[in-house]
Formats: structure tokens, sequence, C-alpha cells
């Protein structure tokens, strides 16, 4: 395989083998595809949905705020008390 580096990572990498970090280019760039690869792993993973299914945004903002929704469902029931939704058979 043949790649083409830009001349300043190419230099970097070279620097790397000359400095004794790696035997050869060749495990240099091993190294380096290597680590690419577990990165795009670890991002691929990070962006599959999990098994679970996700909770329902309207209930967590029901849970987020439980005191608002006591106070909006006594209100409901206030209005059904005073205004009903059906009418009575004889009416």
């Amino acid at each position: 395989m043949t790649i083409h580096l830009p001349p300043h990572i190419e230099s970097s990498i070279q620097a790397a083998v000359h400095s004794g970090h790696f035997a050869s280019m060749d495990e240099a760039m091993t190294k380096a595809a290597t680590l690419l690869l577990q990165q795009l792993q670890q991002k691929q993973a990070q962006v599959k949905p999990s098994a679970e299914p996700s909770p329902d945004p309207l209930l967590g903002l029901m849970q987020d705020h439980a005191e608002l929704m006591d106070e909006i469902v006594e209100d409901a029931m206030r209005h059904r008390e005073q205004q009903p939704w059906r009418l009575n058979a004889g009416e």
C-alpha cells in the first residue's frame, strides 16, 4: 500500500522512528492505523442506539416538573367539576 502524507506529518513520524520510538516506518504506521481504528470503533459504539428504548421525552418532562404536573391536574379536575364533559341523559 502506498500512502501520501503531508510533509510535516511524514517528517514527525520519521523523527519518531529515528529517535527509537519505532523500529521502522511500517511499525509507526501500523500503530497509527491501529489507534485510528480504535478511535473509530469507540465513536461508533457511542453512536449505536442502546438495546433499551429511549424514554418518552414527555414523560421525562413530567418527572422533572412533578409539582407543575400536579397543579395542572388539579386545575383540570376543578374545570371538569365546573363544566362536565358529558351531559346527563336528561339534559
